[in-house]
């Protein structure tokens, strides 16, 4: 059934923002841009007209209208809906209770009741998939920090002597902490505070999951979240939900942001098998900057979101309304031509790739959720050149979360900050090959020390040229990685003491046998060249190589997708050992046959 649903493609209409006039001409326009399932919020705050009272005269008449014109309907009852809606869609009485609250809790069942007696006779029929809620989040910044923290800290430690020895601290009481939740300090406290947030998230969709199907929901239940990890763990709530999807809205033309933009799609693919986008940006609500969508953009997001392996999308929204604008139809139905084109051809390239394996990959890297989740706070990257490094080189990586088990790839490159190695241990123990370039793991040897602050052109033993501080060992528990000081051009003044450092070696890193797998140690900045030596090294080909800079490439069974965020250029990939030329439009993509082009 979530597959069903996953591999269509949808688009949301909200019935109550547009003219009821306008619906048949509106479905029209959406029947010529190809999409097969028309998604619409169902707000509480509209449908009851008093406490309890409800009136879905106006949805059965939608639903109705949607049916004759052939569609399916994602339905998306809330609670909390947002929408640029009043109260986020909730009615007045619920607002001043939290969404964890026995209150809350009471009125929204009781509304969920309500929505799924709408609902039900067109359940399986016309309504294909249900959601629950929108983008959950604890929203402490309205209802406080404290929303149970010393219940959860009881559930966590047992006892305060076992919490005061974490946080060394001396509280009687579980009462006496108070939840952190900004990274000032990182110590356990903030993680704990992190864990905290998370789990409130989690708790609720719990909640709100199990109401829909206490009321008869037997559609799968989509749960959804923004592409950001501060308030959500991608992971729960995916495991809560027949479909998981996120929300992104990258900006016009990813003309920042693209990587960002494929590292979360990536990221989807590794919680779920259904990778979905429950909420595509199509259009923006005014006053949103650099988010005035072109054709160039869609054809740009589209491709990227096919060659990360999304099985369908909703887009959101599909038709303008009242602070909704730049949609591929207005709100009388009329599709924006350009617009419109670059729609169809999205659905045509969607059911081109729908028969299609996920993408091919040659590696991974680590995911913490604690590590990004920080990051994300802070409103910054990872502190880890690799992630830059791999972005440059536009080659297709998977990600894998090191906080749960995985299915073991062929290679591992440690990205980031690992709070728990234990799996990555067992993973090589088992058979892989874990990479290591400077930010080590708890189980790995310190480097004795280090190069100098800035050498340059030293000749690293595994077959790659590297720039940048190493680091020395004075002996390792391996096969030892060198790396040597070639010449250096220089002015005369300066050549005799350049000399002087030609041929010093450090011992730079090892590989080391471990179990039936291996650990590499290179303590070198990541760089292109490395990540290449790395796999002539273990002989893993990599699918799709760009040779061409700021161009990204990705294999999909027979099909290769090329990705170009830039302006127009030839572009030059190696894919089965052959090298082929692929002219790309600016921001935009192709896709080829895996015999296509020039050897």
């Amino acid at each position: 059934m979530a597959d069903t649903v996953a591999t269509m493609i949808g688009g949301e209409i909200h019935y109550w923002r547009v003219a009821r006039r306008h619906w048949d001409r509106i479905l029209e326009s959406a029947r010529s841009l190809s999409v097969q399932v028309i998604g619409t919020y169902v707000p509480w705050a509209y449908h009851e007209t008093r406490e309890d009272e409800y009136d879905f005269s106006r949805l059965e008449e939608f639903l109705e209208a949607v049916e004759r014109g052939g569609f399916k309907v994602f339905a998306r009852p809330g609670p909390f809906i947002y929408s640029e809606y009043r109260n986020w869609g909730i009615a007045d009485h619920a607002v001043p209770y939290h969404k964890l609250h026995p209150e809350f809790q009471r009125k929204a069942a009781r509304w969920i009741a309500a929505a799924m007696d709408a609902i039900r006779p067109y359940l399986g029929r016309l309504v294909i998939a249900v959601q629950a809620d929108n983008e959950i989040d604890p929203m402490l910044h309205y209802y406080g920090e404290d929303l149970g923290f010393a219940d959860w800290l009881g559930e966590r430690y047992g006892t305060i002597d076992d919490l005061n020895r974490a946080w060394g601290t001396t509280y009687a009481a579980f009462d006496e902490a108070m939840p952190t939740l900004a990274p000032f300090v990182e110590d356990q406290r903030l993680y704990d505070g992190c864990r905290y947030r998370y789990d409130l998230a989690t708790k609720y969709a719990r909640w709100v999951v199990g109401e829909y199907r206490n009321n008869g929901c037997h559609v799968p239940i989509v749960l959804n979240t923004w592409p950001g990890v501060d308030a959500q763990n991608w992971r729960d709530l995916s495991e809560l939900a027949d479909v998981y999807g996120i929300d992104p809205y990258p900006p016009n033309e990813c003309r920042t942001g693209f990587r960002y933009f494929r590292e979360r799609l990536r990221l989807l693919r590794a919680v779920t098998d259904v990778p979905y986008l429950a909420e595509f940006a199509s259009g923006i609500w005014h006053g949103m900057p650099d988010r005035s969508y072109s054709p160039d953009h869609y054809r740009l997001t589209t491709l990227t979101a096919l060659a990360s392996g999304v099985r369908g999308w909703n887009w959101y929204m599909l038709v303008d309304r009242d602070n909704w604008t730049g949609a591929p139809i207005n709100e009388r139905g009329v599709t924006r031509p350009q617009i419109g084109l670059t729609f169809a051809e999205a659905v045509e390239n969607f059911r081109a790739l729908a028969a299609a394996p996920p993408p091919e990959t040659s590696c991974a890297v680590t995911w913490s959720w604690r590590c990004q989740q920080i990051a994300q706070i802070r409103k910054t990257d990872v502190d880890d050149p690799l992630f830059d490094v791999l972005h440059e080189m536009g080659v297709e990586y998977d990600f894998v979360d090191v906080d749960r088990d995985f299915d073991p790839p062929r290679m591992v490159l440690v990205g980031g900050d690992v709070e728990c190695p234990e799996r990555l241990w067992r993973y090589v123990e088992d058979g892989g090959n874990l990479v290591l370039f400077q930010k080590l793991i708890d189980g790995c040897p310190r480097p004795d020390g280090t190069s100098h602050p800035g050498p340059r052109n030293l000749e690293v033993s595994l077959g790659f040229v590297t720039d940048g501080a190493v680091s020395a060992y004075r002996r390792v528990p391996g096969t030892p990685i060198t790396a040597r000081q070639l010449p250096i051009p220089a002015d005369e003044d300066e050549r005799r003491f350049i000399e002087l450092g030609v041929g010093r070696t450090y011992t730079t890193g090892y590989h080391e046998k471990r179990g039936a797998g291996t650990v590499t140690v290179l303590g070198c900045p990541p760089s292109a060249d490395a990540i290449l030596a790395l796999h002539r090294f273990f002989q893993i080909e990599i699918p799709v190589l760009p040779l061409t800079p700021g161009v990204h490439a990705v294999k999909r069974g027979d099909r290769i997708i090329v990705l170009n965020p830039g302006e127009a250029k030839s572009a030059r990939l190696r894919a089965d050992g052959r090298v082929r030329h692929v002219d790309l439009p600016r921001c935009s993509g192709v896709i080829v046959g895996t015999k296509d082009g020039d050897s």
